[in-house]
Order: structure tokens, then C-alpha cells, then sequence
């Protein structure tokens, strides 16, 4: 019932989607475009297509249906340094929650088990712009826009494979006027097995940034709302591809698809590298490497670090480090 459910929804969205007007006919028409940037620097350097595999805090941002597989607890703190002087910050912190029996967590999450809570910031920063008036003239003024969303999620495993989860966010931008407004992100996602094999499968559908609009002073504008496709495959313990169809309203159907091998290099140390193709950032317009994904990864017992490399042509290159710990 629940496969079927999932693949009506997959059959259904592009007409969901072109009903609702999706497309590169509202391009430049969404606020708080940041909000479609991306967490971590392991998501980054799979093309940030881990709609059906994000299982751990940046799940709060990627999909929270994700969260509900979380065994630990988790923080991760992402620094990116963007084109010019922009940068981009992401911190989320992610704790399965047991029962008031204070059973242990489970493989299998027993119903007395209630999924885990996570909660995330973003931030970005875009740096000093001077101030011009209506004419171009500087006035030898300037400012900085920043915009924050700050998020809360929870997602659980409903029966032995479906996950289901719901995130709310607060999203505040500021120009030289400030605005904000509230949205949520609804999740689910379906686990099994390739049948006869112990290839993993996971099929994931994700609607992100549903609220009310940015309203600046007598200027309002919709937040950027998404709708997602994933599945992961898992062919064995240490590689995991995904691939993810997004349907944003401001921009045309792509795709994103990524790769991570993981594998133990001693008793206390693991790596992983990891590749992808990020279509929101594939655009002849940019001139030069666009579209790829490159990253790297080194765990040390429970801390863990990550790196992604991401060009995009003439705007310039995006480098994301990440560290994590988990306890």
C-alpha cells in the first residue's frame, strides 16, 4: 500500500507541479532563494541528491523523513565559502527520542519508540554592497543582506519501512528593510530490498518550503517552494547511489545524482569519497565548470569531517567543510 502511495505521488507531481504553475515562466519570482543552497559538504559533493539517504541532523533540511533511522545523537556544523564575499553557515543538532520506559532504541523501532527531533540553522551572509540612489549615484553609504532560517523536525518509522516526518522553519531576510514568515517541509520515505538480494532501496518524495510569502514593506514574494523525487540504492555496505528529480516553482524539472563510497581504513579511521551532478547548477550562462561535484570525507571513531568542491563557471568555485560529531 504504502510503495503504491509513494509511486502515485511520483506519477502525479509533474501535473501537480504544471497545474501549480511551476517553471521557468516565475524565474526571479521567489524570496529567500538561500533556502535552496544546500546543507552539509557531504550532501554538497553528491550534488546534494540525498533526498532518500540524508540519515542523519541534515535530514532536518533535506528531507525529515530521514531523521527516523537516527540510532545517535548528531551535530554537524557546515562552513561554505560562496562567490565573492557571500558565505554560508549550517549548524543541526538531531537525538532519537525513547518512550517515557526509556527502552533503548531499537534496530527496528518498536511502537513504543517516538522518532527523532532535530533542529538547524541556516545563515547566509552576502557581504558589503555599497548604496546607490535611483539614479546609480553612490551615496557612499552600504549594507548587508543576510537571511536565517532556523528549523524544527521530527520524523519516525511508522511501520518496518516507511518514514514519514514534518519540519516547521522560521525564515527571516533582511536587506536594508527586514522580513519574515513561516513554512514547513513534509517527508516520506519507503525502505526495502531488492528482492532476492540485500541491495538496499529507498524511494523518497519530499515537498520543502510550503508557507507564506516574504513581504517587504509593499512588495510580497512566495518562498521558494520544491518538490522532490529521490531513491538511494545501496548495492553494498560501503557505495550508495542516488538520484534526485527536483521541481522547483521558479525554475524548470532537473535532476541531481551522486555517488559515496565509504569504507574503514583502519580500526579508528574511515574515508569516503564521493561525486555528482547538480543540475540547479548546470547553465551554459555561466561559461566554464558547471554542474559537478567533488568531495572527500575522513571519520576518526565519532568525529568526522567533509569537504565539496562545486564550480560554477564565471561566478566563481564554492568550497564546503564540514565537521561532525556523534555520541
Amino acid at each position: 500500500m504504502r510503495p503504491a502511495l509513494l509511486a502515485v505521488l511520483l506519477a502525479a507531481a509533474p501535473a501537480g507541479a504544471a497545474a501549480s504553475a511551476f517553471g521557468s515562466q516565475n524565474a526571479g519570482t521567489s524570496a529567500a532563494t538561500f533556502l535552496t543552497l544546500g546543507a552539509d559538504a557531504r550532501a554538497a559533493g553528491m550534488g546534494n541528491a540525498v533526498s532518500a539517504s540524508a540519515d542523519d541532523a541534515s535530514g532536518a533540511y533535506w528531507n525529515p523523513a530521514d531523521l527516523a533511522r537516527l540510532r545517535y545523537r548528531h551535530a554537524t556544523l557546515t562552513h561554505a565559502a560562496s562567490y565573492q564575499d557571500t558565505f554560508f553557515d549550517f549548524l543541526a543538532y538531531a537525538q532519537p527520542i525513547d518512550a517515557p520506559r526509556g527502552e533503548g532504541r531499537a534496530r527496528e523501532l518498536p511502537p513504543e519508540q517516538l522518532g527523532t527531533i532535530a533542529a538547524a540553522l541556516l545563515y547566509q551572509n552576502a557581504g558589503r554592497i555599497s548604496e546607490v540612489d535611483n539614479t546609480g549615484t553612490p551615496t557612499g553609504g552600504s549594507f548587508t543582506p543576510q537571511d536565517i532560517a532556523a528549523i524544527l523536525a521530527w520524523g519516525s518509522t511508522i511501520d518496518r519501512h516507511f518514514d514519514v516526518g514534518i519540519s516547521v522553519k522560521y525564515v527571516q531576510s533582511k536587506i536594508e528593510a527586514t522580513a519574515g514568515t513561516g513554512a514547513a517541509d513534509f517527508g516520506a520515505r519507503w525502505r526495502t530490498y531488492v528482492p532476492g538480494t540485500e541491495i538496499g532501496y529507498a524511494l523518497a518524495a519530499d515537498a520543502r518550503n510550503v508557507g507564506g510569502p516574504l513581504k517587504f514593506r509593499d512588495a510580497a514574494d512566495p518562498l521558494p517552494l520544491t518538490l522532490v523525487l529521490g531513491q538511494a540504492l545501496r548495492p553494498f555496505s560501503s557505495l550508495t547511489l542516488d538520484l534526485d528529480v527536483v521541481m522547483p516553482r521558479d525554475a524548470p524539472v532537473y535532476e541531481s545524482v551522486g555517488a559515496e563510497w565509504r569504507a574503514p581504513m583502519t580500526e579508528d579511521l574511515s574515508g569516503a569519497l564521493r561525486v555528482g551532478y547538480d543540475g540547479r547548477l548546470d547553465s551554459g550562462a555561466l561559461g566554464g565548470t558547471t554542474g559537478i561535484a567533488l568531495g572527500a570525507g575522513l571519520g576518526f571513531r565519532r568525529l568526522a569531517f567533509d569537504y565539496a568542491w562545486t564550480p560554477a563557471g564565471g561566478l566563481g568555485d564554492v568550497s564546503r567543510l564540514s565537521m561532525s560529531y556523534r555520541f
